[in-house]
């Protein structure tokens, strides 16, 4: 499979999106994820969060080892990861100064993922550091192993 002019993303970000469930026009709902989070973390989701999750939630990818400047690491696109772990958003959100909301995680649960409202997807546990400006850029820093 060839990249195509216009491609959201490389060629092989596709092939894994591709294999982990993900077609163009794919909609999930995503009231479930957003009530449980409300309930069990205080967390209120965010349009940006809503798109995103509409479009990738429920995704996964075990792809592990060699990327192009680091590690691959496997992720899983499910917000409920963080569900009982708002005090760990809250200091992420503050880090980065925006409100993250979770949309997942990244190597073995080692990492959370959050996006801003302005669409910028943080990772972090301990600390937050910014992934990618946009949710398309961050997936494929995710499959490529990409810091």
């Amino acid at each position: 499979m060839g990249q195509e002019k216009n491609s959201r993303w490389s060629a092989e970000t596709e092939r894994v999106l591709r294999g982990a469930g993900w077609h163009p026009g794919r909609s999930v709902p995503t009231g479930e994820w957003e009530s449980t989070l409300r309930e069990r973390g205080g967390f209120e989701m965010h349009e940006r969060a809503r798109r995103f999750l509409a479009e990738f939630g429920g995704l996964e990818s075990n792809e592990r080892g060699p990327g192009k400047t680091m590690a691959r690491m496997g992720f899983r696109l499910d917000p409920t990861v963080a569900e009982w772990d708002d005090e760990v958003f809250d200091v992420l959100s503050e880090e980065a100064g925006a409100d993250l909301y979770p949309i997942g995680e990244s190597d073995r649960r080692n990492s959370y993922l959050g996006i801003a409202p302005n669409g910028a997807v943080y990772i972090g546990m301990d600390n937050v550091t910014l992934l990618a400006e946009t949710a398309d850029r961050a997936l494929e820093k995710l499959v490529e192993g990409i810091r």
